[in-house]
């Protein structure tokens, strides 16, 4: 399954997509330095799905969507096979939830809204 079709899954309907950023992929770290080169991921895929130059960069859901079709968000238990993410809707905030290596989103209500608080992890 693609990430872009597990976000859309995720989604309530009628509620929309407006930005994504990547980060890293999976135990792996941005540069630290400015100007510092991009170093893959652990298990990342090569070439990276998300080019290094698309990282910590606001895109939009027609632009995110490509970068999307060949990973997915759940994973099993060891190093994340996904991205960390940030996932801005009309709604809610999206990111990478993990437990032990395991994956999935989760999401918090962008502004206050009467619900049912989860407790994530595990």
């Amino acid at each position: 399954m693609s990430a872009w079709t597990e976000l859309q899954q995720e989604l309530e309907p009628g509620e929309t997509v407006e930005a994504i950023v990547f980060g890293a992929w999976g135990w792996g770290h941005a540069p630290s330095l400015y100007g510092a080169e991009w170093e893959p991921g652990y298990g990342e895929p090569n070439p990276p799905p998300v080019p290094f130059e698309k990282r910590g960069v606001v895109l939009t859901a027609e632009e995110a969507e490509p970068l999307m079709e060949s990973w997915g968000f759940s994973g099993g238990y060891g190093a994340p096979d996904c991205y960390a993410v940030r996932i801005w809707t009309d709604r809610r905030i999206f990111w990478v939830t993990q437990y032990d290596g395991a994956t999935r989103l989760d999401s918090a209500m962008r502004h206050p809204f009467a619900h049912m608080p989860d407790m994530p992890g595990g």
